[in-house]
């Protein structure tokens, strides 16, 4: 805990691993459908759906690739 406020605190942005890009993550409620971000459910008391009070999420799947894969022949 401790550790996150030094970094801010020198103005040094963190980054994850091998270029991997910090993504937001979505949550759809089982029953309504609602579309609820993981930020604003987790700051939810209950972890229940804003629009129909239910607690079953379905986490939603990543969007396909837009670009494609580019073989790399082996050494």
């Amino acid at each position: 805990m401790a550790e996150e406020g030094f970094w801010e605190e020198k103005g040094v942005t963190r980054s994850l691993p091998y270029g991997i890009k910090d993504v937001k993550v979505y949550y759809v409620c089982a029953y309504c459908g609602e579309v609820v971000e993981a930020e604003k459910l987790a700051s939810l008391p209950s972890l229940m759906c804003p629009k129909c009070g239910q607690r079953i999420f379905v986490k939603t799947r990543a969007p396909p690739q837009t670009g494609f894969i580019r073989k790399v022949r082996a050494v």
